[in-house]
């Protein structure tokens, strides 16, 4: 595969909900426990449970396109696991809230293969059915 392909493609998984570590600004605890539910999905490769970490009308923007809807992301995930990418992590490096929204924004990075890739992402979290779910997120990959 070209990087070319390789680098929209990886966006779909790459950028999942963060969250700050011990030396970094704190955050709300209920991102931290949906962070945890995040990870353990990715690991057991569960889009289901990686879908349902956002609300049901949420968009996700990637260089891989627009998904809107929960199914549209958990098929863009589903498409993404195919690829073998793993190593994931994130950080947040902006967490803040603005009424009724939370906003995140950080860096992530993972491997595809050997190939490591690093990247932007931003996400609006809101509460919908008593938990936090992501609204929005946007993906990006830094440039080479």
């Amino acid at each position: 595969m070209t990087f070319r392909i390789i680098l929209p493609v990886a966006c779909l998984l790459i950028a999942a909900p963060a969250t700050a570590s011990a030396q970094d600004k704190p955050e709300a605890p209920p991102t931290a426990e949906m962070q945890k539910r995040f990870s353990e999905a990715y690991n057991h490769g569960d889009v289901d449970a990686m879908a349902a970490a956002f609300t049901d009308n949420a968009v996700r923007v990637t260089p891989s396109g627009i998904f809107e809807g929960r199914d549209a992301i958990r098929g863009s995930f589903q498409e993404a696991l195919k690829l073998g990418l793993h190593d994931h992590s994130a950080k947040i490096l902006v967490s803040r809230s603005e009424g009724a929204f939370l906003f995140n924004a950080g860096t992530w990075q993972a491997k595809l293969g050997d190939q490591p890739f690093h990247g932007y992402y931003s996400a609006i979290i809101v509460q919908q059915d008593g938990q936090p779910r992501i609204l929005e997120e946007t993906v990006t990959v830094a440039a080479p």
